[in-house]
């Protein structure tokens, strides 16, 4: 099941990406050239509110700047397209992000961090119980004499 959701994950992405990739090579030159060689947060904040629903391609290629934080960068793309949270988080776990600094980014963006996490492999995590009690000794016994028996008598 788990292998099967992730799968139907892979290919909505990879379809929903093509479906919003840059139109042209020159578009994606021009948006690069807006962002510069080290841009600052203004500079991307802006270039994702003029771009929102191309925030999962541009994601990658402003992590691939000088001096960009990536908590940063998450977001303000979830900011400017808090419908593709799932692409963006994909695009930056597909860059190397964390998922703790992706978490980070869709908090501050006001994204429910449970519709972009990351399922592992155990499942998602739940709180235990805690470590279970000791069992309690024996009672009585055919001729007692052991340390962890209690005589009923």
């Amino acid at each position: 099941m788990n292998i099967s959701s992730t799968i139907l994950g892979i290919a909505s992405l990879a379809f929903a990406s093509v479906s919003f990739a840059f139109d042209s090579d020159e578009q994606r030159a021009a948006i690069d050239a807006q962002l510069g060689d080290t841009p600052s947060e203004q500079t991307y904040q802006n270039v994702f509110q003029s771009n929102p629903q191309l925030a999962p391609n541009i994601l990658p290629m402003l992590l691939n700047k000088d001096g960009v934080n990536p908590q940063s960068a998450v977001e303000a793309a979830m900011r400017a397209a808090p419908n593709k949270a799932l692409e963006i988080a994909q695009a930056a776990r597909n860059a190397g992000v964390s998922n703790e600094t992706i978490t980070s980014g869709a908090l501050l963006a006001g994204i429910d961090p449970t519709q972009i996490a990351d399922a592992t492999a155990a499942g998602i995590q739940t709180a235990s119980a805690g470590p279970t009690p000791p069992s309690l000794p024996a009672v009585g016994g055919q001729g007692g004499g052991g340390t962890g028996v209690v005589s009923p008598n």
